[in-house]
């Protein structure tokens, strides 16, 4: 049966029907943010733009293209919002216009973990801007698009095919329309697929290509056969033949590139026979007739099917480059090697331009790098979120950290906010204990110590403190190179770690078997028989014919996940990588298998316990190893004594990974698949998109965590939705209620962020993006109401207004050099609206053209109760929330009263100050126009009063502000005015943790003590000076002047 859904389902991206289209669009505010880590996560292609040294194109393997326009200082995702997938397997730019860019889709170096496939070809005409697609959807993994380099309408491309199953959609690909229509020119098998294609530059109907025989078994890499070969056409590819002379019989993975320096020379990297020898280096001297080995260097053909690519140097025919665990160069056509040290390791492709032979682009699991000196200096890779996670755990500290394994790095603990900053940086994460693949466990509420796992079993726990640790593996065993029926404890890729939440300082780790500790690793014990199929076909040696592979990833018939119940101590779940489900009531005594009936051979990724009962339990499970892509989701509510499938309505192609219930809101469900985030309100009846601002990647994990959606991504890092408590209160159908929603409360925070914005993207240039620091609020516009204004206002405890914001934006702003900003305006669209308030009182005015270095801020709202109260037409609205203090602060709350007097008393002088100096000096202005006219008519008195009058208002404003200052240095270059001087007070006391310090307490004396003289003199101008000419130029009919502030 699951054989006939197989080629159906492989490839079919869901498309959103109208009702989820119409959900998308009404929770639009909501959005995600990124956190990172920033670090290069793994990337397969890379290529420059011939004539553009500057211009480079990255191809990753869950996060998409990415584009440098400046040599790779900065990188820009180009294909969110266009692509479907996010595994990128081969880039190519035109040369003759650089114009038009082709990507084929699906890393080409697969892994049996952390890979995703592709679906087919993108073209922009624009350098990126734009994409269309261009089908071979079911190609699934694409290795190389070679352009015609003087005819862009004319392409190549060399598709690699399904990895974990037959498929006869690879092979290659030929178009002479520019991608609109597709030509399969070469063909062998339903197993072999093209891992390479040059073409001759010198005569572009001269290409070779070398296919590749193999499959990926969830038990063993398969690679070599019959069908792999190299072929070489000279009629611009409508027909092959083989060129195999000199080569040895047995062939796997290869290489093939021809050299722009002399097409008669052509090196292939060759996978053969590993016991006996017969791979390497060959190189031909008669474009492909014969060949010779020139070198069996062992270093350039380990690991075949994840390496095995080559590089030609355009100048120098003897010039090869290989890419392998590191880069080698040899200037003597293979017969000597040397390394070339860069930033990573594991290496996938090599751009070299023909320009300029020094320039080169270098791709690897950590990213690419740029060089201009050939490899003697590269760019950076530390500052892209493309990183692979595999699991996601989180810590109860403040901010709350988030821990995972990265693929091909180190493990990572990483603050959820960066405190005291506008950004997660690296000052905000460090490695964490175990490995790459690591499963993470601790203790949430003290996480002194870490324990964590990496493949073949080895596991360590960490003392944070002292960032040291110590291996506990039960039995320290050499696994590497054995087949896994010879392994005594057999460990997944991802093995399970967990630390029990019922019994004190006990840990379980996860083999065939369950082990536990109870003294932090120093010794196990083995706690269940073997909860797997245990199939002695399926433990050999991971990998054949010709090569082994045996680093755990192939490892089959282990424990996949392990869980256990937050309501009972002794329950434990677990499920196997083979399709088995396993139950333990007792704490290990006895164990019940509990699989699903018709679950099959397959990968159980994840296990939920319902936080709300604790007979109801979830499983994701997926079975893409088999080239099967249906989603795979179950519930029961009777510990597994019978099961539901809940993944119908979810996309087809779909194939899921985790599966979530929220904490609070009972049968709401999110589910990670490898085509994003999908939520379900109903228990799994009904699946809607949750994709928002997330970029198309394949979801690893999902956490709920301290009111927020954790997100682990298999290639863009990590990311958070904030707000996870709108969720809870929406319903998926759409709303015709004036609607204000309950609102989290907010804490007292002392960072900044992006999403403070009404429109935040979520995503940060170099670092990871810190959640809102202010309250957000999110309230529903009524269906064709929406033109009709909105006002919100915010109450303390005592009624007392705090602040307030509309919708419609100020009439009278003026902005200038060291202003306040304009206040900011309510979200104004029909369905659901995200406000973010700063947690401030209303803003301090500003004498207008007057430069003063500082904030107009007014203060922080302290901790307590407000009421919120959003009024539309004649409705209102209102719904009370707080604000907490912050975790890490140590005040009082008779500190923050003291805070919240001073500030206000200080505010409210500032504030009559500021309007005194505005108003008289519009009066200071008024009067120089009237003098101009009274001198000009001869009223000789008059002017002489008038005159007298201006210079003593020039001498008081003077006082009051700096009216030379106009621009940031001028504060330098001029004495600051009196407000200059309270406004500096009050921001210095508007600290992050603003505690009243006695040199406070003093200056604010002397300043309200001057406040009081100046004032004085502002009011004689007010009540005697400006009435009193006024009345004198009333006798002439000439009253200008206003005695009041405006």
């Amino acid at each position: 049966m699951r054989k006939g859904l197989i080629i159906g389902a492989i490839l079919i991206v869901g498309t959103i029907g109208g009702y989820a289209q119409q959900f998308s669009e009404r929770i639009k505010p909501l959005q995600y943010r990124n956190i990172g880590p920033f670090r290069g996560g793994r990337a397969n292609a890379g290529t420059g733009v011939v004539g553009d040294p500057m211009t480079y194109y990255m191809g990753t393997t869950g996060g998409g293209v990415w584009k440098t326009i400046d040599a790779g200082q900065h990188w820009e995702n180009i294909s969110d919002g266009y692509f479907q997938m996010g595994s990128v397997g081969a880039i190519a730019v035109s040369e003759s216009n650089p114009n038009i860019v082709y990507v084929g889709m699906g890393e080409h170096a697969p892994r049996g973990v952390m890979t995703s496939h592709g679906d087919g070809v993108y073209k922009s005409n624009d350098a990126g801007k734009t994409w269309v697609h261009l089908g071979l959807e079911k190609t699934q993994h694409i290795s190389r698009i070679v352009v015609h380099p003087s005819n862009p309408e004319i392409l190549w491309v060399a598709a690699q095919g399904a990895l974990h199953g037959p498929s006869i959609d690879r092979g290659i690909y030929k178009s002479t329309d520019g991608g609109k229509s597709w030509k399969k020119t070469l063909y062998i098998n339903t197993l072999s697929g093209a891992s390479e294609l040059s073409i001759d530059k010198n005569n572009p109907d001269i290409l070779y290509a070398a296919l590749w025989e193999h499959i990926r078994k969830p038990w063993k890499v398969v690679s070599g056969g019959v069908g792999s070969g190299l072929y070489k056409s000279i009629d611009g590819g409508q027909s092959w033949k083989t060129i195999h002379q000199g080569l040895p019989k047995e062939k796997g993975k290869m290489a093939i590139a021809v050299s722009p320096a002399n097409s008669q020379t052509v090196f292939a990297l060759i996978e053969s026979d590993s016991a006996q020898e017969k791979g390497g280096l060959f190189v031909s001297r008669n474009a492909g007739s014969s060949w010779t080995r020139t070198s069996g260097d062992h270093r350039l053909i380990q690991r075949a099917w994840y390496y095995i690519e080559l590089a030609l140097d355009p100048d120098d025919e003897n010039i090869v480059y290989v890419m392998s665990a590191s880069t080698y160069k040899s200037s003597d056509a293979g017969q000597s090697w040397k390394e070339i040290p860069s930033a990573h390791g594991d290496y996938h492709d090599l751009w070299i331009n023909p320009d300029n032979s020094s320039n080169m682009i270098l791709t690897s699991d950590g990213g690419s790098e740029i060089t201009f000196d050939a490899g003697k200096h590269w760019s950076r890779i530390d500052h892209l979120p493309t990183a692979q996670f595999y699991r996601v755990a989180t810590d109860n500290l403040f901010p709350y950290n988030l821990y995972g394994g990265q693929q091909d790095n180190t493990s990572v603990k990483i603050a959820s906010i960066g405190i005291g900053s506008s950004s997660i940086g690296v000052r905000d994460w460090t490695p964490s204990a175990g490995g790459e693949s690591a499963f993470l466990a601790f203790d949430p509420n003290n996480p002194t110590q870490v324990m964590g796992g990496s493949y073949l079993g080895t596991i360590e726990i960490l003392d944070v403190a002292s960032f040291e640790s110590t291996e506990v593996m039960i039995e320290p065993n050499l696994y590497l190179g054995l087949a896994a029926r010879d392994m005594k404890y057999l460990f997944n890729w991802n093995a399970p770690v967990i630390r029990s939440q019922h019994q004190e300082n006990t840990y379980y780790h996860c083999a065939q078997y369950v082990l536990r500790t109870q003294d932090e690793g120093l010794s196990w014990e083995v706690i269940s028989p073997n909860l797997t199929t245990h199939q002695d076909a399926k433990q050999g040696k991971g990998g054949g014919p010709l090569t082994n592979e045996a680093v755990g990833a192939e490892n089959y018939g282990t424990i996949s996940y392990m869980v256990e119940s937050p309501h009972e101590a002794g329950v434990f779940y677990t499920g196997s990588d083979d399709g088995l489900v396993y139950l333990t009531r007792d704490n290990g005594v006895q164990w019940q298998n509990i699989t699903p009936k018709g679950l099959g051979e397959t990968l159980v990724n994840s296990i939920e316990v319902s936080p709300h009962d604790p007979a109801t339990v979830y499983l994701a499970a997926t079975r893409y190893k088999f080239n099967d892509f249906t989603p795979s989701l179950y519930k029961s509510n009777n510990y597994g004594k019978s099961w539901k499938l809940i993944s119908k309505t979810l996309p087809q192609g779909a194939y899921t990974k985790v599966i979530r219930e929220d904490h609070q809101r009972e049968n709401l469900l999110f589910a990670g698949t490898v085509y994003g985030v999908y939520a379900s309100w109903d228990g799994g009846d009904q699946w809607t998109p949750l994709q928002l601002n997330l970029p198309k990647t394949p979801i690893t994990d999902l956490k709920i965590a301290h009111d927020d959606l954790v997100v682990a991504t298999q290639g863009r890092s990590f990311w958070i939705l904030d707000d996870l408590e709108i969720l809870r209160q929406l319903e998926p159908q759409a709303s015709d209620d004036f609607k204000i929603y309950e609102v989290n409360p907010a804490y007292w925070a002392h960072w900044s962020s992006s999403m403070n914005s009404n429109s935040p993207t979520g995503k940060g240039t170099f670092e990871g993006v810190n959640p809102a620091s202010g309250m957000v609020i999110y309230y529903e516009l009524p269906q064709g109401e929406s033109n009709q204004p909105i006002h919100l206002e915010i109450f303390d405890s005592q009624g007392t207004l705090v602040n307030e914001f509309s919708s419609i934006k100020e009439v009278n702003y003026s902005s200038y050099e060291g202003g306040p900003s304009r206040k900011k305006t309510l979200m104004h669209r029909k369905g659901l609206n995200r406000f973010v308030w700063d947690l401030r009182h209303e803003g301090l005015p500003g004498s207008p053209k007057v430069y003063i270095e500082g904030s107009y801020s007014g203060r922080k709202a302290v901790p307590g109760t407000y009421t919120l109260k959003l009024t539309q037409g004649n409705q209102s609205l209102s719904t009370q929330t707080e604000i907490i203090p912050n975790p890490v602060h140590r005040m009082s709350h008779e500190e923050y009263s003291a805070y919240d007097e001073f500030m206000s008393l200080g505010e409210a002088s500032f504030i009559e100050m500021t309007r005194m100096t505005n108003a008289l000096y519009k009066n200071h202005q008024r009067l120089g126009q009237l003098l101009k006219r009274l001198n000009e008519e001869g009223y000789n008195a008059l002017y002489s009063k008038g005159k007298e009058l201006l210079n003593e208002m020039k001498v008081w404003d003077a006082k009051m502000v700096q009216r030379l200052a106009k621009a940031y240095d001028d504060v330098e270059n001029y004495e600051n005015g009196f407000t200059a001087h309270y406004l500096t007070l009050l921001n210095q006391v508007d600290s992050d943790t603003p505690r009243l310090t006695q040199g406070a307490r003093s200056r604010v004396t002397v300043l309200n003590q001057q406040w009081k003289e100046l004032k004085k003199e502002g009011e004689t101008f007010q009540k005697d000076k400006i009435p009193a000419f006024n009345a004198a130029c009333f006798q002439y009919g000439m009253g200008v002047l206003s005695s009041s502030q405006p």
